[in-house]
């Protein structure tokens, strides 16, 4: 084997490499871990706070329903009683639908 300037033994070259190149590579390879990790900590924070905002909407529409069953709907009772005709005024106002559990009842005029 000849060493001339400038040319490297094939296992000094390797060895450079090894000594330079891995941890430039391991310390790139960090480097962008860690950029992922704190971008994907940014988005669970984001949807973390969306997530909180959207069950304050659903508990306030959950109530919003139970406030309407409550003044809308009526229980219906077990023994269906004879009702006597709807007047013209009444049939004008709103229907009455019938459900498994509830009945619609019309607003009371004031």
């Amino acid at each position: 084997m000849s060493n001339t300037k400038g040319e490297y033994p094939r296992e000094q070259v390797i060895s450079i490499l090894k000594e330079w190149a891995s941890p430039v590579l391991i310390g790139l390879v960090g480097m962008l871990l860690w950029r992922d990790v704190t971008e994907m900590r940014a988005d669970v924070k984001l949807l973390l706070t969306q997530q909180s905002a959207d069950r304050v909407k659903i508990q306030q529409l959950e109530d919003d329903v139970k406030l309407l069953k409550t003044y809308v709907l009526t229980p219906l009772k077990s023994t269906p009683a004879q009702t006597p005709p709807p007047n013209e005024t009444e049939q004008r106002s709103s229907p009455i639908l019938k459900d498994e559990e509830y009945e619609l009842v019309p607003k009371k005029k004031r």
